[in-house]
């Protein structure tokens, strides 16, 4: 028997065999599984999911067999953590995701017509095919994660492999599928950042490996997808610097983002509306802090009295602030001038930092295209005023691989996964067990360290072209 054949019945094995345990796992405690069928239905969804994994591991990489049983196990008992988290609902559960599922359950494809929610569009049609469907939505919105959990964990060893060495893949595979934030923002949460950042991690992939223009329509998936996107747009300028990119590789990036509002425009949504989600979406949200528990510069600012009882004694010397108080908040009127405030300095200095990285453009290689990608994705949201916790997803990620190219950087998803599973808890456990501000400073060192290392490699590359050698 061939090897690929012994892999393949291996495989479908250990999915059938976690198929019977979900079966039974689910039928006995979630609480919206009311029936045998529908507990076979759902855990055929899930076991679909993972044998689709484990079927892509053995293509990709050939393993032994016991390698193989050794990943099948773990990776089983990490759906099988996400299946006993399914019944877990969040605020944004119950305030906007159940309601915008209702309101396509309700109005079918011609809702696309409208605004449901303040997604892009590419949610939407999920939203809209899971609203047609028989089983709970809850469970549906955490499948559509846990679909690119592992389709993110399978890109990640591949990406480890290419910028860090072949026995960095399978450690870097078992780390994602269960990373404390990969597994509570999806199947907890209800989130979607694995979506995004898949698709990122995909660009940034097929980029390294020389494929521009299915690096551009990954990265116009992910801008469809989710905003934050832009936090990995200066690479972009990495690689039109050095020619990467060409004029039809940003023709394929809006020929593929313009493909994904196709159904909207179809169902009669105006083309300018469709174009303008991103728009509408930043446009009066959030007056109430300057950071959603993100750990950055802002958790140094003060929250409005519901929100937080810590002492921000400097803040009393600001007009407008009442220095008697025994705490010194901000008030509903000053915080969103703050807010403003704080994001025409963010653009500036953003504006600042790209504008010398593009003075240096010669001394930034592309094999360095990891290390500037991993700096703005701490960079931006650390300087952006109203993030959310959740926008450190893409960080997290980038560290990893960044542990995997220098091993002597292996403490650096310490301090960024660190720092972002702790700024989770807030919301999900209603708790601050920690000071939020050590979280910032964790965040804020994981910055220190990846400039001090570009800037080192600007240095060398420096040297080397002032001698008329090529850079390194």
């Amino acid at each position: 028997m061939k090897q690929s054949t012994q892999r393949m019945i291996l495989a479908g094995g250990m999915t059938l065999a976690l198929f019977l345990a979900q079966t039974a796992l689910m039928r006995g405690t979630l609480v919206y599984v009311e029936s045998a069928g529908q507990a076979f239905a759902l855990s055929a969804l899930f076991a679909l999911v993972y044998g689709g994994a484990m079927g892509a591991f053995a293509h990709l990489e050939r393993p032994k067999p016991g390698t193989l049983a050794f990943v099948g196990v773990f990776a089983a008992l990490t759906m099988l953590a996400r299946v006993s988290m399914l019944d877990f609902v969040t605020a944004d559960y119950v305030s906007f995701l159940s309601g915008w599922t209702q309101a396509f359950r309700e109005g079918g494809f011609a809702m696309l017509a409208e605004n449901v929610g303040d997604y892009n569009l590419l949610y939407q049609y999920a939203l809209l095919l899971i609203s047609q469907m028989p089983l709970h939505d809850l469970y549906l919105i955490k499948l559509f994660t846990v679909i690119f959990d592992y389709a993110l964990a399978l890109a990640m060893m591949r990406a480890a492999g290419r910028f860090g060495t072949e026995r960095a893949k399978l450690p870097v595979f078992l780390i994602v599928m269960a990373l404390p934030t990969t597994l509570l923002d999806g199947a907890c949460w209800g989130q979607c950042d694995s979506v995004y950042v898949f698709l990122i991690v995909s660009s940034l992939y097929m980029l390294a490996t020389d494929r521009p223009t299915r690096s551009a329509v990954f990265l116009a998936l992910a801008f469809a997808f989710k905003l934050q996107t832009i936090f990995f747009f200066p690479v972009v300028l990495l690689g039109l610097i050095h020619k990467k990119y060409r004029p039809r590789h940003a023709a394929a990036f809006f020929a593929a983002y313009l493909v994904t509002m196709l159904p909207a425009l179809i169902a009669g949504r105006p083309f300018m509306d469709a174009l303008s989600v991103y728009a509408n979406q930043s446009m009066g949200q959030y007056y109430d802090r300057m950071s959603y528990n993100a750990p950055n510069l802002y958790l140094f600012f003060p929250m409005l009295e519901f929100a937080s009882s810590q002492e921000f004694t400097w803040m009393r010397y600001i007009a407008g602030i009442d220095g008697e108080g025994t705490n010194a908040y901000l008030t509903a009127d000053l915080m969103p001038d703050l807010q403003s405030a704080a994001l025409y300095a963010c653009v500036l200095l953003t504006l600042i930092v790209v504008i010398y990285w593009l003075i240096h453009a010669r001394e930034i290689t592309m094999d360095m295209t990891l290390e500037l990608a991993l700096f703005f994705a701490i960079f931006l949201p650390f300087v952006m005023p109203k993030i959310h916790e959740r926008y450190f997803y893409l960080a997290d990620m980038l560290s990893i691989l960044y542990a995997a190219k220098r091993t002597d950087r292996r403490f650096m998803p310490l301090l960024v996964v660190g720092a972002s599973l702790m700024s989770y808890v807030p919301y999900l456990m209603r708790q601050r067990p920690i000071d939020e501000r050590f979280l910032a400073l964790m965040m804020f060192a994981a910055l220190i360290v990846i400039s001090r290392d570009l800037l080192i490699r600007m240095r060398q590359n420096r040297v080397r072209l002032a001698k008329g050698g090529e850079a390194v």
